[in-house]
């Protein structure tokens, strides 16, 4: 059985979740997570999340035996904040820790898609933090510009999604119409 703490800060929501798999190479099961829309820090309630999730999920501190956290793109902030906090455990225990792209984490949790997926955050002063994702797997290195590079007119319709494409919505479709844009 293999179990795993993954940390996300990397914007204003962030969460913590415990995931675990019966045998090496099985599918892996969210166990646990919650999630915070945060208006101060990261820092305050990181901790606190996880040690709720254990006590919900009757996990002890020992029986984890890796880290995860976000490392990108987001906020700077909140990226030191989640891999330090990662990185802290991990020294403690002895465990290893693996970082994952926030982009990447956005279109697994979107789940398969024949169309190319785009998630979006905002990455302020009108632009966004993207990748282009298909079957699974990046297609492009992560970009940051206008939202509106998310679509390509030459291109199959995508489906852009994420913190970033709602605010973004009206200049996506403006570009090529037949997008799908969904917020969150």
């Amino acid at each position: 059985m293999s179990r795993l703490v993954a940390i996300d800060a990397a914007t204003w929501w962030g969460g913590v979740a415990l995931i675990e798999s019966s045998d090496r190479g099985a599918a892996l099961e969210v166990v646990a997570e919650a999630g915070l829309r945060v208006r101060d820090s990261h820092s305050a309630h990181l901790l606190s999340l996880l040690e709720a999730l254990l006590a919900e999920a009757g996990w002890t501190r020992a029986s984890i035996e890796a880290y995860a956290a976000t490392h990108g793109p987001g906020s700077f902030t909140g990226i030191r904040i989640g891999l330090g906090t990662v990185r802290g455990l991990g020294l403690a225990t002895g465990r290893p820790c693996l970082g994952v792209g926030t982009l990447d984490a956005l279109a697994e949790a979107h789940g398969p898609d024949d169309r190319a997926l785009v998630p979006l955050l905002d990455a302020g002063r009108g632009e966004v933090y993207g990748a282009r994702f298909r079957n699974g797997a990046a297609a492009e290195d992560a970009w940051v510009g206008p939202p509106e590079r998310a679509v390509d007119p030459a291109a199959p319709p995508a489906v852009v999604f994420g913190p970033g494409a709602a605010p973004y919505r009206d200049r996506i479709l403006a570009r090529v119409p037949r997008s799908v844009v969904r917020p969150g």
